[in-house]
């Protein structure tokens, strides 16, 4: 059997890595896709916005993909092997959490891999937020090895920085990794036929002997409660923990249950928030808000309750 391309998804916190996958598979046959979709956190959210996409395959990660469920990810594509063949599968994707450092993962796909018989690694794509790069890229030794590692560097949401700051977001991908091809867009979209792109071996840019992992002191936690919310209480809620964290409060990903029992998608970058209304609870299904909140020094006992002070009144 002729080998399966694969393409690594990632970068930092809140990039953009998930919108930018939802542009390109609407863009081609899904069904043709494989998606292995990997949270730092407890809640199924990511994979549920993809899996809105069409009936191509979805396979879930929890955890750090590079530490312990490296292992796992292993066990998956050797179980994929026969079923992406099988049904017609011409190309996976893997999405990495954002915490993720992609270079523990090149040798899984090294000639002599544990997978490197069914598969192949087309080429590594990392998506960098164009607000926070520079920074992230100073501060943060997991952000530096993912610009540091790609193949494609996606500089994402240019419309929210000014010139001067799109600027030094450039330089700041260009002072880690000259050799890398750049796009820049905004709203996650990238071309089909640009994120598939396939680097020949000889011409890869990982460093060589890369590795080390660090997670530092960064964790996620998974803040339920049944609801309904009030929307614009949690909004005020957010701002009240980034005002007491900083920027050690990273991300917020999950659903809200909203009034009249609607499901809204909701996701912040440290003091960026936006919701839009997703698809409705499942039959059957109890609503209720799921939250992941990333960050250090995160209380989840605190962000239960300040969660649960956010009821509709009477709720």
């Amino acid at each position: 059997m002729a080998s399966i391309p694969v393409t690594l998804l990632t970068g930092f916190l809140g990039a953009g890595k998930t919108t930018l996958l939802q542009s390109v598979l609407t863009r081609v046959d899904a069904r043709r896709i494989c998606v292995v979709e990997n949270e730092f956190g407890a809640a199924n959210i990511d994979s549920e916005v993809i899996e809105t996409l069409g009936p191509g395959l979805v396979r879930r990660l929890t955890g750090c993909i590079c530490c312990a469920v490296r292992t796992d990810l292993v066990a998956t594509f050797q179980d994929l092997a026969q079923v992406c063949h099988a049904q017609g599968v011409e190309r996976v994707v893997v999405e990495t959490t954002g915490m993720a450092e992609p270079a523990e993962l090149v040798p899984l796909f090294r000639r002599n891999g544990p997978i490197a018989e069914g598969f192949r690694l087309a080429g590594v794509v990392t998506v960098a937020d164009a607000v926070h790069v520079a920074v992230d890229v100073e501060n943060s030794p997991v952000a530096q090895s993912q610009v540091a590692v790609a193949d494609l560097l996606v500089l994402n949401k240019r419309d929210q920085v000014t010139p001067a700051a799109l600027q030094a977001a450039e330089f700041a991908l260009h002072s880690v990794n000259p050799l890398a091809r750049r796009l820049t867009t905004e709203h996650g979209l990238c071309p089909p036929e640009v994120f598939f792109a396939e680097v020949p071996p000889g011409l890869r840019l990982w460093p060589a002997g890369a590795e080390g992992h660090h997670h530092g002191d960064v964790a996620a936690h998974l803040i339920t409660d049944e609801g309904p919310h009030d929307l614009r209480r949690i909004r005020t809620w957010l701002r009240r923990v980034l005002k007491r964290h900083g920027d050690d409060f990273l991300r917020t990903k999950g659903f809200v249950h909203a009034s009249g029992a609607r499901r809204v998608l909701l996701q912040s970058v440290r003091a960026h928030l936006e919701s839009r209304p997703f698809s409705p609870f499942a039959p059957g299904e109890p609503p209720r808000t799921q939250l992941v909140m990333i960050g250090v020094g995160l209380d989840p006992i605190s962000l239960g309750e300040g969660l649960r002070g956010c009821r509709l009144r009477g709720g």
